[in-house]
């Protein structure tokens, strides 16, 4: 009896020891400002993808498909799905960005030559809402009032669509950008055709660029949750104010991040080189989720 005692003295640690590994290793954490999140592989892809958008809707994931030295159309990630699918945009266009219209139920594919419409239950594409020839190269429609504005051309000028009819205005107050959002405030965040980063804030009169960033051209700039402008710069990820020219290192992923979004799950859904990682908060009740997404592959 007293062999057995010993003999169990002995194990039990390395069983401790050896149950903490693994469940570190399926738990594995990282911290990206104050939360820790899980890294959750999503899909595995032939390329990178850039422009990633979640409808929240449905939690499906929309991006651009880059192989090698050339782009493979707009393709669409849906929730708990075993592949992924290029949309069906017709071979004289090229889908060059993705916008949803959450309260008016529209997803707009923007291509070199006009908007289209893009509809689940038929897998269709349509031309609903056409402004004729323009090269749309970025969608953002702000969800505090609903208004949609549209970057065009390589020169990246900005338009406002007026009224939810087709007419468009340009946006004077940043007259180019590569990459631009506004928060629920009306403050502008925006990469200028010059490579830099800048904020126009409601409280100023000009815009002020952002210090600390080396010329970086297509920063991946996006507004999480809690209504903060987001950039990815290379591996890392920085939150950017208006109460301070200097960015603020929130994550070092160890990888470079060609796409970003947040879904309205407070997860965030990062893309790189083969792969599409989901991020998603950890908390004392649940302190390693269940993946609820089927691995995918392309």
């Amino acid at each position: 009896m007293q062999a057995l005692k010993r003999s169990l003295t002995t194990i039990l640690p390395i069983f401790i020891v050896l149950f903490n590994i693994y469940s570190a290793e399926k738990c594995e954490r990282i911290k990206i400002g104050t939360e820790y999140y899980k890294r959750q592989l999503v899909a595995t892809i032939d390329g990178y993808p850039t422009g990633m958008v979640i409808d929240p809707r449905t939690e499906h994931i929309f991006f651009i498909l880059h192989k090698r030295n050339y782009t493979k159309g707009i393709h669409l990630l849906k929730h708990g799905s075993l592949g992924i699918k290029e949309l069906p945009v017709s071979d004289d266009l090229i889908g060059q960005c993705v916008g949803i219209d959450v309260q008016n139920n529209v997803i707009y594919i923007g291509t070199n030559q006009g908007i289209l419409t893009y509809d689940y239950t038929r897998s269709e594409i349509s031309a609903e809402r056409p402004i004729g020839d323009d090269d749309v190269r970025n969608i953002f429609i702000d969800k505090t009032d609903n208004q949609m504005y549209i970057t065009t051309g390589s020169s990246r000028e900005i338009f406002r669509f007026m009224n939810g009819s087709a007419a468009v205005k340009r946006y004077d107050r940043i007259p180019k950008a590569y990459n631009f959002l506004l928060d629920s405030k009306g403050n502008a965040f925006y990469e200028y055709v010059d490579g830099r980063l800048y904020f126009f804030s409601i409280d100023y009169f000009e815009p002020i660029q952002y210090k600390g960033f080396t010329r970086e051209l297509k920063y991946i700039l996006e507004l999480n949750n809690n209504d903060e402008a987001i950039v990815a710069v290379k591996g890392s990820l920085f939150k950017l104010s208006t109460k301070s020219i200097l960015p603020v290192k929130v994550a070092q992923l160890g990888f470079k991040i060609t796409g970003m979004a947040f879904d309205h799950k407070n997860n965030i859904v990062i893309g790189t080189k083969g792969k599409i990682y989901r991020y998603k908060p950890l908390n004392a009740n649940d302190p390693c989720p269940a993946d609820d997404y089927f691995m995918s592959s392309i």
